[in-house]
């Protein structure tokens, strides 16, 4: 845990470097014209045109934006106008982005992946005026909708294919063409706009992903961001680790995530670092070969996509296989061996320089055979790894882990800027996040719920007084709905959400993401979700990865009608969402998940136990409103949409 005098001494400048950014950087655009003023010539934005990898400087990004932001200003905007983005990651966000703060708006941000009804929501809550889309496909989907978004004026689309009509909608391309006749015309207006933006302006609104069935409105003004940007970059120099110059990072969640948003794009401009944006999810390891980042963050499931799809490489002949096998093995035992007598691993000293004896000679030898070819895949810079958006197993953080990757685990909400609580390069507990980041009040209440308060937090839902009301102590502080626990040096955990407390009909209370984490820490599981409230027992729908699990018994001889099978682009990945009931009912898939419950249950009190279970034929999915865009379950959503399952376990 870091306590005062325990960061590096080469630290130090950077410590008091951070604090002078924080009190002399008025708002984000400011921020965004100091780093273009520090780094003019640098590369900022790394993409792919279609042909190729192309690189913009931030001046370059500086002129584009401009460009932006005087067509905006030229269609009337003023400050503080919502200005939506409805997107893949993808360059021009980020552009429009900055343009929308150039010229005093407030960016709304929505998943592209959202249902029509939510995106008539978001827009029509928000009163948004003008929409950037991100493809043909978004833009034409916003024109159905647009006679029910009565506040919308026009719509920018991204791709130079789609042909607007230049008065109400228009391609980024002839966009800018606006902007520059605009700026001829009129060369003060926006350095003025720029002077009018106050610390107090709102800058972004994000809504929440709606687990509850309801979407609230996170809306920061720059002064927020500010504070969150220091806390974030704070909380990993207390850790000895800081973004750099050099840095390049990988973008590959969406930036409509606040934790991609948050680490991705605020925490990388100030420090000068280049963002790389990647093709897709699909192209990942493609594209890390392309641009070789050294920074990234992702969800634990491409943790997880990435491990397998490596070792699945490795494994293709039966010497390759036990080779990875052995390697991970390996790995268990370095971490293992590296836990101080708190249970933290010291990630800034490298594996190779504390291991001694016949472990060192055994790592020595697995890093040159199995880690190094890992690094390589990953383009061979990455200095950090990290992971959020989801529970981090340990099945997951070990093997990364011991194969020497900083991995930290951070723990956050759309409402606190994501990062309460982030892994410390120097600290790291396997499975475990952080203690608090710096700035921040945070407690926890009598029953367990996390409760914080500070930069970068929200202290109110936008237009949503009845959610204020109910989210807030009367002292301030944030009710994050999270139960955690923390350990004697002060490093934090989430132990469930506080509804996913199951209340049994015997009044026992079981923590379902406690089950749910045993069950999904063996990686043949893809999804599970537990039940068992009011119930005389605790119970489970199953689904099985059965996108590995498909070669797996191909290989193996095992025999099922793959005309059954339904593969979707989901996530980016084609994915196998859907298989037939000879597969579900096979004996090889019952003794996996016959498996996989009985280990789970060896970990677990008997009220705790899963006792039955159904396996289901199809993952649950954000186009039957059973996912939220950030892959989180809607538990009453499933409850209904798999009631016969769910009876059939009870009858």
């Amino acid at each position: 845990m870091y306590k005062e005098g325990q960061m590096m001494p080469q630290w130090h400048e950077y410590e008091k470097e951070l604090k002078e950014w924080r009190d002399n950087t008025a708002n984000l655009a400011l921020m965004f014209y100091n780093t273009v003023a520090e780094y003019k010539d640098k590369t900022a934005n790394i993409y792919y045109d279609g042909k190729g990898w192309k690189y913009a400087s931030f001046d370059e990004w500086r002129i584009i934006s401009e460009e932006i932001a005087n067509g905006l200003m030229n269609l009337g905007i003023k400050k503080s106008t919502d200005i939506c983005i409805i997107s893949p990651t993808r360059v021009e966000w980020a552009w429009a982005d900055i343009a929308i703060t150039i010229c005093g708006g407030c960016t709304v941000s929505v998943f592209p992946s959202l249902s029509d009804d939510e995106i008539k929501f978001i827009m029509n809550h928000s009163e948004v005026s003008y929409v950037f889309t991100g493809n043909v496909d978004l833009q034409r989907k916003i024109e159905l909708l647009w006679n029910e978004i009565p506040s919308l004026k026009g719509c920018i689309c991204f791709e130079k294919e789609y042909k607007g009509d230049g008065i109400k909608t228009w391609n980024l391309d002839a966009f800018r063409i606006t902007g520059q006749k605009y700026a001829e015309k009129n060369p003060a207006k926006l350095k003025e706009r720029i002077l009018e933006i106050k610390t107090g302006d709102p800058v972004n609104t994000i809504y929440t992903s709606g687990t509850t069935g309801k979407l609230k409105a996170a809306r920061y003004t720059h002064a927020d961001w500010i504070g969150g940007i220091w806390r974030s970059q704070q909380g990993q120099l207390n850790g000895n680790f800081m973004w750099m110059n050099t840095d390049i990072y990988a973008s590959i969640m969406p930036f409509a995530h606040v934790m991609e948003r948050t680490y991705g794009y605020y925490c990388m401009i100030p420090r000068g670092a280049a963002i790389a944006f990647g093709r897709g999810p699909q192209f990942v390891m493609e594209d890390f070969q392309a641009f070789k980042p050294t920074v990234t963050v992702v969800v634990p499931r491409m943790l997880d996509r990435v491990l397998k799809g490596i070792g699945m490489k490795f494994s293709e002949t039966p010497e390759g296989k036990q080779a990875w096998e052995w390697g991970m093995s390996v790995a268990a035992k370095v971490v293992e061996a590296r836990k101080g007598h708190d249970g933290t691993i010291d990630m800034t000293k490298k594996h190779e320089d504390v291991l001694t004896g016949d472990l060192r000679d055994e790592y020595l030898k697995a890093k040159g055979a199995i880690f190094d070819k890992v690094h390589a895949a990953l383009g061979g810079r990455m200095r950090m790894f990290a992971c959020g958006g989801g529970a981090l197993l340990p099945e997951l953080h070990i093997p990364w882990t011991g194969m020497g990757f900083y991995v930290p685990n951070g723990y956050g909400l759309t409402e606190t800027q994501c990062g309460v609580c982030v892994g410390h390069q120097n600290d790291i507990i396997i499975g475990w996040n952080a203690v608090p980041n710096p700035g921040m009040e945070f407690k926890i209440a009598e029953d367990g719920e996390c409760l914080v308060k500070g930069p970068g937090i929200i202290r109110e839902y936008y237009k949503d007084p009845e959610s204020t009301a109910s989210s807030f102590t009367p002292d301030g502080f944030f009710k994050t709905g999270d139960i955690l626990e923390i350990n004697n040096i002060g490093i934090a955990r989430v132990v469930d959400r506080k509804k996913g407390i199951i209340v049994m009909d015997t009044g026992k209370n079981v923590a379902s993401a406690k089950v749910e984490s045993f069950i999904l820490s063996d990686l043949r599981i893809e999804q599970a979700i537990v039940i068992g409230d009011g119930r005389k027992f605790i119970s489970a729908l199953i689904v099985p990865y059965w996108d590995a699990l498909i070669p797996v018994f191909k290989s193996k001889g095992i025999l099922f009608d793959e005309n059954e099978l339904k593969y979707d682009i989901i996530n980016g990945l084609n994915s196998c969402y859907e298989v037939g009931d000879d597969l579900v009912n096979h004996p090889a898939v019952k003794q996996i998940v016959d498996e996989v419950i009985g280990k789970a249950n060896k970990q677990l009190a008997d009220f705790e136990q899963v006792k039955k279970y159904v396996i289901l034929r199809r993952k649950f999915l954000q186009s039957r409103d059973e996912l939220t865009a950030t892959q989180k379950l809607k538990g009453k959503v499933v409850g209904k949409n798999f009631a016969g399952e769910i009876d059939s376990i009870y009858r």
